[in-house]
């Protein structure tokens, strides 16, 4: 009889452990190739000096920027909602009140075959809000408005260039 009490008394005191942690093997992981795709980021190299590519960028950019710092190049922008974001121009509707995304810009010195180069990396983080208590859904991006950054960025660089050449 001893012997059942003193298993039942342990029997008690492992129950809450094995079922409190239980649940959590069965939570559901995300895995690594949706984990990727979420992760927007798009790089692309400039053969530029580097003030030259952060003027530009600056000039891009139409957003409010909430934190910058050119030393260390990094550049991010406020939440944007998506209606007042980027729209492709096939989009018939505009995008649900709940989507906001903010850009992130990474800069980084170097040098390619003896020419300065300055590497530009944007990071478009989506989000969906479903309601007031639950985290944010990341969303992926098409990478269109990113691919327009880029080529804007390119832009600016060369017409600054040429105007330096023309005075």
């Amino acid at each position: 009889m001893s012997h059942t009490l003193h298993f039942l008394s342990r029997l008690f005191i492992l129950l809450p452990v094995l079922f409190g942690t239980g649940c959590s093997l069965f939570d559901r992981q995300p895995d690594a190739e949706n984990a990727i795709l979420k992760q927007s980021v798009r790089q692309k190299i400039f053969f530029a000096p580097y003030d030259a590519v952060w003027k530009a960028a600056h000039t891009t950019v139409r957003y409010t920027i909430a934190a910058e710092n050119q030393d260390t190049g990094y550049l991010e922008t406020d939440y944007i909602k998506g209606m007042d974001g980027f729209l492709p121009p096939e989009a018939q509707r505009t995008p649900s009140p709940g989507i906001r995304y903010k850009l992130i810009f990474n800069f980084a010195k170097g040098k390619t075959e003896g020419k300065e180069s300055t590497r530009v990396t944007v990071e478009k983080k989506i989000e969906r809000l479903r309601d007031f208590f639950s985290e944010p859904d990341l969303l992926p991006s098409d990478g269109l408005e990113e691919s327009v950054i880029f080529y804007r960025i390119e832009r600016e660089i060369v017409i600054s260039e040429a105007l330096k050449k023309a005075s």
